[in-house]
């Protein structure tokens, strides 16, 4: 694995045309500046040059994948802000919904127009759904190329679906601050099977949807929310028993998921750095990852699970549409008490002055547009890219991030 340069350049055509713009408007401001400004040297003008060139710069050259005017707005927005209300917006109370004819009763969470639904993916250990499941591998896995395909669902479209693994480590009070007391009861906190309970992993799949994008699928159905819960119920149906077990959570879940994927980060006392969150118990740090590395490969290598430093994790991989074809992107937080050490994370990007975002857009809260912008690629057609759920297996090494 291997990080992007540091360094980069922005060329869309977008951008271009406004920072031409911009440059523009300084060279005619400096050209009629008053002569008592200029002086024998024309020195307003080629302070205009100056401040054109010094704007050029700063709006197309990247530093980790953002512009470096981009990471200081993105930075002082998120510095003033207070990191409570962030985090906490979108995270409204969620409401059950039940299809005419469905099989499930489905959560979904509302904000400014978006809605959000939740599918819960293990290896199916200890259910008592009653549902008989045949499953086609010996471990339990989500496989991206079936998510991808719930993109575009006939008449539904979604905007993303984002797959969220949680591994919270560091023994019992990790483990119940990892699992809800319906999953495990106090007589398993300590010990899952022949695991500790501190090392299992938790997977979700985010679902969203903008109803405005789906009025013709909306005006067939009873309700925006029945839009969304069909498009969850056919993903759930989609994996359950093939690699793994999958159930929409319902709304009395979401908390939860929330707390699960804060990983016990407490907004209240959360101050946004440049480089990292600093909370009153330690640090969270998010990194992306170079597109051309998302593997199986790659993602395995993301827990850390050797670290001793590294406390939780959460790892998103997040996959769109754009032209027609789905896109995946991804990136990691880590937990730990103090700063990471540099070697850990060598083959990953920085979320330079995102570190806020970061978090929000790992969320389950619906937003207006996505918290979070990293760098993608297209999914391949039959591309065999899987991530593990359930229990971790006591065979499952880990090495560093990087190279």
């Amino acid at each position: 694995m291997k990080a992007q340069s540091r360094f980069g350049l922005a060329l869309s055509w977008p951008r271009l045309t406004t920072v031409f713009l911009v440059d523009v408007l300084i060279l005619i401001v400096a050209s009629h500046c008053p002569a008592s400004w200029q002086g024998e040297k024309h020195i307003a003008w080629w302070v205009g040059v100056g401040l054109a060139v010094l704007v050029t710069l700063l709006s197309v050259v990247t530093y980790h994948g953002i512009t470096v005017i981009s990471g200081v707005a993105a930075w002082l927005w998120d510095w003033s802000a207070d990191p409570g209300t962030a985090l906490g917006a979108g995270c409204t109370p969620a409401a059950d919904h039940q299809r005419r004819f469905g099989r499930d009763t489905v959560g979904v969470r509302e904000y400014q127009g978006r809605l959000v639904a939740v599918i819960a993916v293990d290896g199916g250990e200890g259910d008592q759904s009653g549902r008989h499941r045949h499953r086609m591998s010996a471990t339990a896995v989500v496989p991206v190329a079936t998510v991808a395909d719930s993109l575009r669902q006939f008449d539904i479209e979604l905007d993303s679906v984002e797959i969220v693994s949680v591994e919270v480590r560091g023994g019992v009070e990790a483990a119940r601050a990892s699992a809800s007391l319906e999953e495990w009861g106090p007589e398993e906190w300590g010990v899952v099977g022949d695991q500790p309970a501190a090392n299992r992993r938790r997977t979700w799949l985010v679902l969203r949807m903008n109803p405005q994008r789906n009025v013709a699928a909306i005006a067939c159905r009873d309700s925006l929310a029945a839009t969304l819960v069909t498009a969850t119920e056919r993903l759930a149906q989609d994996l359950d028993g093939q690699s793994c077990a999958a159930r929409p959570l319902t709304a009395d879940e979401f908390a939860d998921v929330d707390s699960a994927v804060l990983a016990e980060l407490e907004p209240t006392w959360s101050r946004p750095g440049w480089r990292h969150l600093k909370h009153f118990n330690g640090y969270a740090t998010s990194f992306w990852v170079t597109p051309s590395n998302i593997d199986s490969g790659t993602i395995d290598q993301l827990w850390l699970s050797d670290a001793s430093e590294v406390s939780a994790t959460v790892v998103t991989v997040r996959l769109t549409t754009r032209a027609g074809r789905p896109q995946v992107s991804a990136w990691v937080r880590y937990h730990s008490d103090e700063r990471l050490p540099k070697e850990l994370t060598a083959g990953l990007n920085r979320l330079t002055g995102r570190q806020l975002a970061a978090v929000r857009a790992s969320l389950p809260a619906p937003a207006t547009r996505p918290q979070l912008v990293v760098p993608a690629r297209d999914l391949r057609d039959h591309e065999e890219l899987e991530l593990p759920v359930g229990p971790i297996q006591e065979h499952t090494t880990s090495s560093p991030a990087g190279p």
